[in-house]
């Protein structure tokens, strides 16, 4: 099926597939397909900014809290995209040079082209998912009024203290300030009321109304 002898460029073909493939293998495995990489598991704790007057620092809609998925990217030449260039280049010089017997520098010029155009689908393919599943994960300032959240650190009539609570993006994690001033101990519910800068105002959660046992007649 194969010839008896095989060339240098066969070779190189046959090395750079087999080097693409394993490569892709072991990117995969131990999870380095982004540019930036696997994101870990778990949360960042925020430092404790003491804003005097409650003033407003922040910008835009994004909320800057802690949340465990950081933003991602892709490079164009992130690991995906050089195993993809690497695997097709040598797959196709294979195949155009040991079973389409084309002429050697047609060959080079189809397996290049051909890497080039694969790489460069699987970055647009790959950015794209990335992307989308980023902006999907993205919370706006307005989506976390009204949200139930826990008490981290206390929360002092002068200082800042710190919640947790659950959005789409996962566990998120804030400095937090009592909108009345009153102190709120660890572990209590509150609902955040407003989005300052990197903190959130959040009181008391009210207990939830409890229904009247009905009568069993008269």
């Amino acid at each position: 099926m194969f010839e008896s002898g095989l060339s240098a460029l066969n070779c190189i073909y046959f090395f750079l597939f087999f080097l693409g493939v394993g490569y892709a293998v072991y990117i995969a495995i131990t999870g380095g397909l982004g540019g930036g990489g696997d994101v870990p598991a778990g949360d960042v704790d925020i430092p404790q900014i003491d804003v005097p007057g409650g003033a407003d620092i922040g910008g835009g809609d994004l909320l800057p809290a802690s949340i465990d998925a950081p933003d991602v990217s892709v490079s164009p030449l992130s690991p995906i995209t050089i195993a993809t260039f690497v695997t097709v280049f040598g797959g196709l010089g294979v195949i155009t040079l040991q079973f389409l017997k084309i002429d050697p520098r047609w060959s080079l010029l189809i397996a290049a082209g051909g890497a080039l155009l694969g790489s460069g689908l699987m970055f647009l393919l790959y950015s794209r998912v990335l992307i989308g599943s980023q902006a999907s994960s993205q919370v706006q300032r307005r989506e976390l009024i009204g949200l139930e959240a826990e008490v981290s650190v206390p929360i002092g009539e002068m200082s800042p203290g710190q919640v947790s609570y659950i959005t789409k993006a996962g566990r998120m994690i804030s400095i937090a300030r009592s909108i009345d001033g009153q102190p709120i101990p660890r572990g209590q519910f509150v609902k955040i009321v407003r989005v300052m800068g990197p903190q959130v105002l959040v009181r008391p959660a009210a207990p939830q109304d409890e229904k009247p046992e009905e009568e069993g007649g008269r």
